[in-house]
Formats: structure tokens, sequence, C-alpha cells
């Protein structure tokens, strides 16, 4: 690696000089020569290994250079967001004042609880006028029970008298009825309400002259209703009509 050693030539050399003298000096000036060449060998080799190291530092230098970093895509334009509308100032509540007090809460008055309808007591009630009362009969005028009314028999007697309607069976007919018609009443029901109807007849074979009389007091529904003849009836009367009937709600 260290280069050749050119021999250096002195200045005393190149002088013109006769041969002679030439050939004697020239063992002299050959010993500066060689003590000259020594330095330059012990200056030469420190430079040349310091330029060596100078090259190997440069060369490692080169090879450890970085790589181009790659080049950055343009970053897209940031567009700023819309700017968004102020919100509505929100009002202050009024102060309350420190010694107000909340006002006093009243309980809503209790509501009466609507109390369901009365029941009709089932246990029967005697209802008897004072016509009936004063003759002594042996019965009431009609029994109730509950929302139903029960009416003794009628026989087509006068009121407040033991006499029968006189004319006949039609005749008879028409005053039972109209007497059945005032109990009905009396005691809070009428002839629209009853539901069953029980004819005796003294005579069978007035049956139907007793009926163009009975309909004509039930112009619209028709009680249930039974018929019977039998051997004679109280007072001697010629029909007896008993009937039931609803009352109250």
């Amino acid at each position: 690696m260290i280069g050749k050693l050119r021999p250096v030539v002195s200045p005393l050399m190149m002088t013109s000089v006769p041969s002679t003298a030439a050939n004697s000096l020239l063992p002299m000036a050959a010993v500066p020569i060689r003590m000259i060449s020594v330095p330059i060998r012990m200056i030469s080799v420190p430079l040349l290994l310091a330029g060596f190291m100078t090259l190997s530092v440069v060369g490692c230098a080169e090879t450890e250079e970085e790589p181009d970093a790659p080049e950055m895509s343009e970053v897209p334009e940031m567009r700023a967001a819309p700017e968004e509308p102020d919100a509505p100032e929100m009002s202050a509540a009024p102060e309350t004042p420190a010694d107000a007090t909340a006002p006093e809460m009243r309980a809503a008055p209790d509501e009466p609880a609507a109390s369901p309808p009365a029941m009709p007591s089932h246990e029967p009630v005697y209802l008897t006028s004072e016509a009936t009362e004063s003759m002594n009969l042996p019965f009431s005028d009609a029994v109730r029970t509950g929302h139903l009314l029960f009416l003794s028999g009628q026989i087509g007697m006068v009121p407040e008298t033991k006499e029968l309607a006189p004319g006949g069976i039609q005749e008879e007919a028409r005053q039972t009825m109209e007497n059945i018609k005032t109990v009905l009443e009396t005691n809070g029901s009428s002839m629209d309400r009853v539901i069953k109807a029980t004819v005796m007849l003294a005579d069978i074979s007035e049956w139907p002259a007793f009926n163009e009389v009975y309909v004509t007091y039930f112009p619209g529904h028709k009680p249930a209703r039974s018929a019977f003849a039998g051997s004679g009836l109280a007072f001697g009367a010629r029909c007896e009509v008993e009937v039931i009937a609803t009352v109250g709600e």
C-alpha cells in the first residue's frame, strides 16, 4: 500500500565538478542523501496511513447514507366546518325571594265513593189496604219480594162493598181487571208489568166471553196464563184472576 520512494537528488549532485573531484566527493554526498531519505520514509508512512484512514471514513460515510425519504403526497386541503348558529340565549329564571314560601298544597277532598244501587230485599213485604183490613178478609192484597209483586185473586166485587158488579160474566170480568189494576198501581207496578196470570171460571163455557174483556187490558205483550173452571168461587163470583208482576227498577 506504500508507494515506491524515488531517490531524492540533492542540489549538490547537480553542480558541475570535475570528475576527479566528483568521484572523491561522491561517497560523502551519499551519506546525507541516505540520512535525508530516512526521515522522508518516516514521514511518508504516517501520511499514507492518515490518508488511508480518511478514505476509509469517507467511503463508509458514503455507503451509510440514508435512503431518500419517500416523497410525501399532497395533503388534501382541510375545509373548515360550517359555523353552527349561535344557540338562543337562555333567559335566566326569575329569582325566588329568599323569604318566599311555597304555597301550601291542599289535599283534594275525598270524593264519596259511588255506592252500588241498593238491592231490593228478598224479605217478603205484606201489603194490605185499609178497605181489605176493614172487611177482615183472611189475605193480603199483595206480597212483595225483591222485584216481584204477587197479587191475591180478585173477583168482580165493587170496591168497599161486598157486592158483585151486575151484568153477568163480562161485567164481572171487567170489574175484576179494574180491581187488579188498582192494586198494582197502589204498590208501584202496572198492567204492562204483569208477567203471569191465572184465571179461574165458575163455568168453562164462559171462557170465550171472559177473553173478550181480558185482552183489552193487555194490548201489547200478553203475560203467561193458566185458566181452569171450578165448582164454585167465593161470593158466588163467575170469575177470579190472580197475577204476578214486576216492581221497582
